[in-house]
C-alpha cells in the first residue's frame, strides 16, 4: 500500500474537492417528473394576477418542462438597453446570486458594434446576454421561489424589451468543467511549492 505523504494527501483532497464540483455543477441530471411539472406550473398559477400568468407564457412553459430532457441549457437574451439603470442594476444583484447557488451564471454578454443583416422594420437590440442553467428543474425553482416576485418587478422595471430562448451547446470552446480542472491544478502546484518547506509534508 503506498504511503500517505503530504503530496498525495494534497492531490488527493484535490481531486475529491473538484469531484463534488463536477457533481454539483451538474448538467446531465434527470428529466422532470410528472409530478414535479404540475407542483412547479400549480406555483405559477398560484402567483397569477387578473388571471393572467407572471411569465406570459405559461402554455410555452409547460410544454417546455414536459418535454424536458434533464440536460443544462443556455438561454439567449436579447435586451434593448434598460429604461432604469439603477433597476437594471438592482436586478442583477438580486438575480445573479439566485443562479450561482443553483450552479447557473452568465457565460457571454455583448454589445453590437454595427448593424448588419437584419429583417426589414426590426428594431436592433442593444445588448446579448447568454446565460448557463444546471437544468430546467433549477430554472423553474428559481421563477417559482421566494425571490420570484422581486426577480420578475425587477426584470420588467429594467427591461424595456426582451428576447429570450433557450438553447442546446452545439459546439464551444469555453468549457467551464475544464476551467476550473485548470484552477485546481495551478492551486496544487502552488500549494505544494508552498508545503514544501514544511517538515510534515516531506515526511
Amino acid at each position: 500500500m503506498p504511503r500517505l505523504t503530504g503530496p498525495r494527501i494534497l492531490a488527493a483532497a484535490l481531486v475529491l474537492i473538484y469531484a463534488g464540483f463536477w457533481v454539483w455543477y451538474g448538467g446531465a441530471g434527470k428529466p422532470l417528473s410528472p409530478d414535479e411539472v404540475d407542483r412547479f406550473m400549480a406555483r405559477i398559477d398560484a402567483m397569477a394576477s387578473d388571471h393572467a400568468s407572471p411569465f406570459g407564457a405559461r402554455a410555452t412553459i409547460e410544454a417546455w418542462a414536459r418535454a424536458d430532457d434533464g440536460r443544462e441549457f443556455f438561454m439567449v437574451n436579447l435586451v434593448n438597453d434598460p429604461a432604469d439603470l439603477a433597476a437594471a442594476e438592482a436586478y442583477n444583484r438580486v438575480i445573479l446570486p439566485e443562479l450561482f447557488k443553483r450552479a447557473g451564471h452568465p457565460v457571454f454578454m455583448s454589445r453590437p458594434i454595427a448593424r448588419f443583416l437584419e429583417p426589414e422594420g426590426l428594431a436592433p437590440w442593444d445588448f446579448v446576454a447568454i446565460v448557463r442553467y444546471r437544468s430546467m428543474r433549477d430554472m423553474l425553482d428559481m421563477i417559482t421561489g421566494p425571490e420570484a416576485q422581486n426577480i420578475r418587478d425587477m426584470k420588467e422595471a429594467s427591461v424595456s424589451k426582451t428576447h429570450v430562448f433557450p438553447t442546446h451547446i452545439g459546439f464551444s470552446l469555453l468549457w467551464v468543467r475544464f476551467l476550473v480542472a485548470l484552477v485546481f491544478v495551478a492551486l496544487g502546484v502552488g500549494l505544494h511549492f508552498a508545503f514544501r518547506r514544511l517538515g510534515w509534508y516531506t515526511r
